[in-house]
């Protein structure tokens, strides 16, 4: 790897359930950071905005490449990745209450 790291670049973390992506501060603005589910579309949209980032023409706030969390959270993509993340939290409840009610069956 050569340093310093491109000018593209970004900073990527878990936080909780988030996959946040920091974006450093360019031409005298402030850096921002946003937030992601940690899930399939999440990771998806991630990755998609790094291959925006490389080919961006300009990576201040709200442009390609550089969305701000309004962005995000107004785009349609986004709304898709929380009813994903929703339908998994449900479906994962209902494998846990069925386990119950099978080890209820069992008298266990």
């Amino acid at each position: 790897m050569t340093y310093p790291l491109p000018s593209y670049a970004v900073s990527v973390w878990v936080a909780g359930d988030n996959l946040m992506v920091a974006f450093p501060p360019v031409r005298g603005e402030h850096g921002h950071t946003i937030k992601l589910p940690i899930s399939p579309a999440g990771l998806s949209t991630a990755l998609a905005i790094l291959k925006d980032r490389v080919t961006a023409d300009d990576l201040r706030i709200s442009q390609r490449g550089t969305p701000s969390q309004w962005d995000i959270d107004t785009n349609q993509l986004y709304k898709a990745m929380v009813a994903s993340r929703a339908a998994e939290k449900a479906a994962r409840q209902r494998e846990k209450d069925e386990a119950a009610a099978f080890l209820e069956e069992l008298g266990l």
